[in-house]
């Protein structure tokens, strides 16, 4: 890779970062220009890599959900720590204040713009959905569970690890301290895997 390459990556990089603040604190309908002065860049600059708004606003969105997923995999052990591991992955990345200001900035933009809205789910929810179920579906190819419909069971997990506690933080009641909060994930994990092992 050049060095002008580089440079351009590290540019389209601050981009994306100041976009991300700035569509959390406005909206979606943030103005390019705001993005432009939050990265140190002229609006131009944006233009040179992004075609327009959404394009901006879609590498957010993928960039982000692609981050969020690489870090839930990595893990060894058992079937019960790599589920607890992806777990604490998806808590620590939707239960944190900016996330939930973030879930309710998307959830308050969908109606206007029901393609972005799409977008963010098939990214975040359905593609954490898919790859969790393909995590699962190994396991069950390997007799660490019986065999079942993974998708289903992805989804019962994300209900399970994470719906719960994030609609305590939108309606502002506080989750409890952290190694509560982790002896109360491992006995999820535990009800979870009741259902699914072998038997």
């Amino acid at each position: 890779m050049s060095e002008q390459e580089i440079h351009g990556q590290g540019c389209r990089q601050r981009i994306v970062a100041a976009a991300l603040e700035v569509f959390r604190e406005c909206g979606y309908r943030a103005s390019v220009d705001r993005v432009a002065r939050q990265a140190g860049v002229a609006r131009q600059t944006i233009y040179n890599h992004f075609a327009s708004k959404p394009a901006l606003f879609a590498a957010v969105l993928q960039e982000g959900c692609a981050a969020h997923r690489a870090r839930l995999l990595n893990a060894d052990g058992s079937l019960a720590e790599r589920l607890l591991h992806f777990a604490e992955g998806m808590q620590a990345n939707l239960l944190t204040l900016e996330a939930i200001n973030l879930h309710r900035l998307l959830t308050h933009e969908a109606p206007r713009f029901p393609e972005l809205a799409a977008q963010v789910y098939v990214n975040g929810v359905q593609a954490t959905g898919q790859q969790l179920a393909g995590m699962l579906s190994q396991a069950m190819r390997d007799g660490e569970m019986r065999e079942d419909d993974p998708q289903l069971a992805a989804d019962i997990f994300l209900d399970v690890v994470v719906s719960h506690d994030r609609a305590r933080l939108l309606f502002c009641m506080p989750l409890p301290d952290t190694a509560a909060q982790r002896v109360l994930l491992q006995r999820r994990v535990e009800v979870f895997l009741r259902a699914y092992v072998r038997s």
